[in-house]
């Protein structure tokens, strides 16, 4: 339902309310090609809540990001946040 979806690009602008940040990020072992993603959740006056990663064996960047952003959503979910900024440098 699109009208339960909020899109913000804010460019370091500070946010007011319940709002969470994900900030997405991968780590790729160059040699063996193998990848983690994971993730940083911080609260609007950027305090760390929570981390978490996955490790995704052998993937593109594009799906590292991907599960990234998948898996913040979901621990976001469960904690029941409904404003959420994702931030990613690889998409």
């Amino acid at each position: 339902d699109e009208s339960n979806c909020y899109h913000e690009f804010s460019f370091g602008k500070p946010t007011t309310g319940n709002w969470v940040h994900i900030n997405i990020d991968g780590v790729v072992q160059l040699d063996l090609g193998l990848v983690v993603a994971g993730g940083v959740v911080c609260d609007e006056n950027r305090d760390w809540v929570f981390g978490y990663n996955r490790y995704l064996g052998k993937c593109s960047i594009f799906y590292v990001e991907l599960w990234g952003i998948l898996d913040g959503l979901k621990l976001i979910q469960r904690r029941g946040h409904d404003r959420v900024i994702i931030q990613s440098h690889g998409l």
